[in-house]
């Protein structure tokens, strides 16, 4: 009987010499997923800076492309105003020539 009694202490131990491996094992294993994820949340987190920086960058150059769109509208009106002056002072001229036939 005192034999079966140390076999089953020993098979106790066994169990439980495994049971911590896997538990080691099993905690190691999170470690490392732990660690992915960290790594993937600070890749992430990277790129979404580098993407703010990207659409700032790109606001300001429609900032500016928008103000040069608003200075084309703008010297576009003076030049229409300027064919306008320049074709009524045609027909002034070509009113002119044919009063003097």
């Amino acid at each position: 009987m005192l034999g079966s009694g140390a076999g089953a202490i020993i098979a106790l131990l066994v169990r439980n010499a495994v049971a911590h491996t896997k538990n080691q094992a099993s905690a190691k294993a999170g470690q490392a997923i732990a660690n992915e994820a960290k790594a993937a949340a600070a890749e992430a987190h990277r790129l979404a800076a580098s993407l703010e920086r990207d659409l700032a960058q790109f606001r300001e150059k429609v900032a500016q492309e928008y103000a040069t769109v608003q200075l084309i509208d703008r010297i576009e009106e003076r030049l229409v105003g300027a064919l306008d002056r320049i074709g009524a002072r045609f027909d002034q001229f070509l009113l002119r020539q044919g009063k003097e036939k």
